[in-house]
């Protein structure tokens, strides 16, 4: 009876001594568990006061000072969600906490010090570049520097600012938009006006350089009515040199001393013009580009009006009126004059009609104050 006591009693020490082992040890790792969570959340609410707090005074915190908390944060929060997991909580125990951990890392990390670093360094490697990108082409009344940039800032304010919104922290986002987006919203719209004039002065230029100084003359008319929009000139130098381009494309515009080719053009006009009115029972002319006219044949002639036509009634108005000195350097009305012109028409036409897909192609010379080579083209159709 003694033995069996004994031995009852053993068994009692020994698992006694085991069950007080387990809940020591359980106990200990539990506690283990939850202080590094409660270590976490205040971690974790702390976050967000990083770039606030600086705010508050007035103050934008570098995203450079920003990821050591960023970093901390990222680890310590993934070391404790694995404690949490592998501890011998409850599966109910874990999922509370992992749910409290989680919120609390998507609100201060993933929906604060995340988006606030990436607005940050969105605001000095795009809007800040090109702000002062442009103020220095302002300086040097580099137009087309300033139009390119201007069109750069247009594009990110249209559609890519948006993430300066995406962070928590009024203070933060109030200033960070203060100190980049409403000075480049400033910079974009007192640009409007001056890049858009710019953009026609070079349109102007273009059109000149390709006579065309008609529409050159809609453009600027263009520009003149723009002009009360802008900048008070004599405070704003940029301004001031930009009304000097203006001023420039006026005097080419309104120069007399028009192009040679600008008025063979205007001669080619008249040519169709006369025809139209002369020949309108045979042809139909018109001017589809420089140096050239497309002839629609509108009924057959004999042989006869077919000589006399190309010879007389086409040919005369032809020198005439746009001035023709020389057909490949003879004398329009001389026999080696006519030869040329005779040498382009197709073997054996007899009549008009025998023209048509073909193309006369004349090495003129056409003098109207300037001697002016060209090669004029007459298309039949």
């Amino acid at each position: 009876m003694k033995k069996i006591f004994i031995k009852q009693t053993a068994v009692l020490v020994l698992f006694t001594a085991t069950i007080l082992s387990v809940t020591t040890v359980a106990f200990g790792a539990s506690s283990s568990v939850d202080q590094s969570v409660n270590k976490l959340k205040t971690e974790l609410s702390k976050a967000t006061t990083h770039y606030v707090y600086p705010a508050l005074d007035g103050g934008l915190v570098s995203s450079n000072v920003l990821y050591s908390a960023l970093n901390s944060a990222k680890n310590n929060y993934q070391l404790t969600r694995k404690a949490v997991v592998s501890s011998t909580k409850s599966s109910a125990s874990k999922k509370v906490t992992l749910a409290e951990i989680d919120a609390l890392y998507n609100e201060k990390v993933s929906g604060g010090l995340v988006p606030y670093i990436d607005a940050y360094n969105y605001a000095i490697k795009y809007l800040e570049p090109i702000m002062s990108d442009i103020q220095a082409a302002k300086a040097n009344n580099d137009f087309s520097t300033v139009e390119k940039k201007y069109h750069e800032l247009s594009y990110q304010l249209k559609g890519r600012t948006a993430i300066l919104y995406r962070f928590s922290g009024k203070a933060a986002r109030d200033l960070l938009l203060k100190e980049y987006k409403e000075p480049a919203n400033e910079i974009r719209d007192e640009l409007m006006v001056p890049v858009t004039i710019h953009m026609k002065n070079v349109e102007i230029t273009d059109l000149l350089a390709n006579d065309k100084k008609e529409q050159a003359e809609l453009v600027l008319a263009e520009v003149e009515a723009l002009l009360p929009r802008l900048p008070d000139a004599s405070k704003n130098s940029f301004v001031a040199a930009l009304l000097e381009e203006v001023t420039s494309m006026k005097e080419q515009v309104n120069d007399t001393t028009l192009s040679p080719q600008y008025v063979l053009d205007s001669k080619v006009k008249s040519l169709v013009g006369l025809l139209n009115t002369t020949q309108s029972d045979k042809i139909t002319a018109t001017m589809t580009a420089s140096n050239s006219i497309t002839v629609t044949i509108n009924k057959d002639v004999d042989p006869l009006d077919y000589t006399s036509y190309l010879g007389k009634e086409f040919y005369s108005s032809f020198i005439n009126i746009l001035g023709v000195t020389a057909i490949d350097g003879n004398h329009p009305l001389s026999t080696k004059g006519v030869n040329t012109l005779l040498a382009t028409v197709p073997v054996g036409s007899q009549t008009l009609a025998d023209l048509k897909g073909h193309t006369l192609s004349l090495p003129i010379t056409v003098n109207n104050g300037t001697a002016l080579t060209v090669e004029f083209k007459i298309l039949f159709k």
